[in-house]
């Protein structure tokens, strides 16, 4: 079982979903540190941030533990509307969207960001079951390797900045877990958020799983 690992992201760019959609386990990291610049609470759409509007300035905690302000729904679907109304798809696919997002629920940052990625995925037509585990107790390739086994998994699908903080040969570290090591090869047509590739493109999974 290929299992992959990432944080609950805001709406994230289309690696994410490369990521899911060729995994049998898609394992949302909740408990990872919040990062203050990272993807967490904000994403471009149409080369701008949307961000999400927190309650106090959370630092040094992990994810699941920030407060997202009321009304979040309101603000992510205005932006939406404001920068895609006019997309070929925004009729087709936006407006759905848009209503969907305005249905979900939750005040903590996991929460809000996992009910989009929901949605989003039932609009890609991704089947891959959302995990959650326990707090990791190890730290780098480590962590991922006891992931992988709390969900009984035999291979791990990294993302490209994986490599950054994986450590040396990582490839041998898995190997000696017993555990197969998988570079993620996707190709992205843009940086942005999933929206814009729903906004824009004909068929969405095409451009999800295109690799380089």
């Amino acid at each position: 079982m290929k299992v992959t690992i990432h944080q609950p992201d805001l709406l994230p760019y289309s690696g994410f979903w490369f990521k899911m959609a060729t995994s049998d386990a898609f394992i949302l990291s909740v408990h990872d540190q919040f990062q203050k610049h990272g993807y967490q609470r904000r994403v471009t759409m149409r080369d701008a941030w949307c961000s999400h509007q927190l309650v106090g300035k959370p630092a040094l905690v992990p994810i699941n533990t920030v407060e997202v302000a009321e009304g979040w729904q309101q603000r992510i679907t205005d932006v939406i509307r404001g920068r895609y109304a006019g997309a070929t798809y925004f009729q087709s696919r936006g407006v759905e969207l848009v209503e969907r997002i305005r249905a979900c629920q939750g005040h903590l940052l996991h929460e809000v960001n996992t009910a989009m990625i929901e949605v989003v995925r039932e609009m890609l037509g991704i089947d891959t079951p959302l995990l959650i585990t326990e707090p990791p107790k190890e730290a780098a390739a480590e962590r991922l390797v006891e992931q992988v086994r709390m969900v009984g998994g035999s291979a791990y699908l990294a993302g490209p900045g994986a490599r950054a903080y994986m450590g040396d040969d990582p490839e041998a570290r898995f190997r000696e877990a017993g555990l197969e090591l998988y570079w993620s090869d996707h190709q992205p047509t843009t940086g942005d958020s999933i929206v814009t590739v729903l906004m824009d493109e004909a068929d969405p999974m095409a451009v999800v799983l295109r690799t380089s």
